[in-house]
Parts: structure tokens; sequence; C-alpha cells
């Protein structure tokens, strides 16, 4: 059976967000498993109590500490925890995407049950990171969503290799641009041609020139009907004109 977590509306989110001070360590002190004015969905699945929250919260600190945490480490540990933190989120959490499309449900994690994870991951206290009001940039929000975008179901279970794969770039670019991640096989299709232009400095220029020309191409082509094998060929030519531009006359 699904799950259903509890969520926390924007006004009580916000003032939960506005009492918080201190250092992540601090902050782990604070963090609760409930809160007298969180709700839950009415329908749709199990209901997730303090047992399960307390569970998901050990799992992703336990994470953390693999890569510093509580203390300040730099950028490219931080992301490494992401990508693991993402698979721990998304196999801990057995909700539906309606359910993961509930801002309520990420500002609870956020602010009431790790807000120590929250403010180690972004010490500059963006609100965005914390109240859950843009899922593609909230702290918990976005590694569910990063998860089930690159995971490829197998025989042998979920493979999130993919998703490993990716830089932070490469996330931004394709997560943070609505017509194309909403379009699960094709963004999956683009991460797997990006892999294969080098550098992350060079993809990022080559994705900057290729997404509108795929926009363009959305017009005319349902990519959601595509094989892979279909949608890579795709994506792979207009990667390669789009570097084509990039790198201007021979």
């Amino acid at each position: 059976m699904t799950e259903l977590w509890p969520r926390l509306g924007l006004a009580p989110a916000t003032v939960a967000y506005r009492a918080l001070e201190g250092e992540p360590a601090q902050l782990a002190v604070a963090a609760r498993t409930k809160h007298p004015q969180m709700t839950y969905a009415a329908t749709g699945g199990r209901r997730i109590g303090e047992t399960g929250v307390r569970q998901l919260a050990e799992a992703v600190r336990a994470n953390a500490e693999d890569f510093g945490y509580p203390y300040e480490v730099d950028t490219a540990d931080l992301v490494r925890f992401d990508r693991v933190a993402a698979e721990t989120v998304h196999k801990t959490m057995n909700i539906t995407a309606v359910e993961a499309g509930t801002r309520g449900v990420w500002s609870f994690l956020s602010v009431v049950a790790m807000p120590d994870i929250t403010q180690w991951r972004f010490p500059n206290r963006n609100v965005e990171r914390w109240i859950a009001t843009d899922l593609t940039r909230h702290m918990f929000a976005r590694l569910w969503w990063q998860a089930t975008t690159f995971m490829v179901v197998t025989e042998a279970g979920h493979d999130y290799s993919l998703l490993r794969s990716l830089s932070e770039s490469d996330l931004n670019q394709i997560t943070e641009r609505r017509s194309i991640a909403g379009v699960t096989p094709l963004a999956r299709s683009i991460a797997r041609v990006a892999l294969d232009l080098g550098s992350t400095d060079s993809r990022r220029a080559v994705f900057r020139e290729a997404v509108p020309r795929l926009r363009r191409l959305m017009a005319f082509v349902d990519f959601a009907t595509l094989s892979d094998d279909q949608l890579d060929d795709r994506v792979r030519s207009v990667f390669g004109a789009a570097a084509s531009a990039v790198r201007g006359p021979a």
C-alpha cells in the first residue's frame, strides 16, 4: 500500500522556519517527528506516523555523516551526499507522484523532521530550500523527483546509476526545465546522451544551445511515444547540432 506522509501548510511551515536558529548540531536537537498543525491526505494510502518519520530522518542523517555532517564541507561532498540521499528518500518513501507533488509533505520534512540536514546542505538559508514553493529547488522534494526521473527499473530492482553519473549542472539543466523534465523518458534520454559529451563545462554550453531546439521540436514530436532507441537517436541528433553550433565554423 502506498504511504501518506505528514503535511505542513504554508503558514505554519513559515512560522516554524522563522523560529529555527543555530548550527546543524543545534537544529538536530530541535528536530521533531510531529507538529501540532500537521495534516494528512484524507484517503489514498497508509498514514506514516512518528516511527516512519524517525526512520527516514535517521537514514538521511546516516548518509550525511558519511560526507562530513554536521561540520562544514566543500560543495563536492554536498553533491555526493545528494546522490546518495536521493536514493534513500526514494526507497524509503513509498509515495505516489500525487503525494510527492504536495508541497506540505516536503515542508514538513525540511522544517520539522530534518531542519539540521537542510541547514547543513544549504547554510545560506534560502527559503525555497525549506518551504516547498518550488519542488525543483526544495531540499527533499528535488531529491525524490530526481530519483524518480532517472531511476530505471530492472530485473534486479531499481537502478540509480544514471542519476549518480550526472553532475549538479546536468541535473539543473534538465530538471529545472519543466517542459522537458515532465516527460520522463525524454529526460532520461537527455541524461544518457549528455554523458557522452565530455566535461561538465562543455556539456553546460551544449545544453544551453540544445534545450531551445528540443523545445521547438516538442511542438511536433510526442517524445513520450518513442522507444528508448528512437529517443536517443533524436536527442543525439539535436545535441550534435547544438555542439556544432557551440564550436562554430571550423
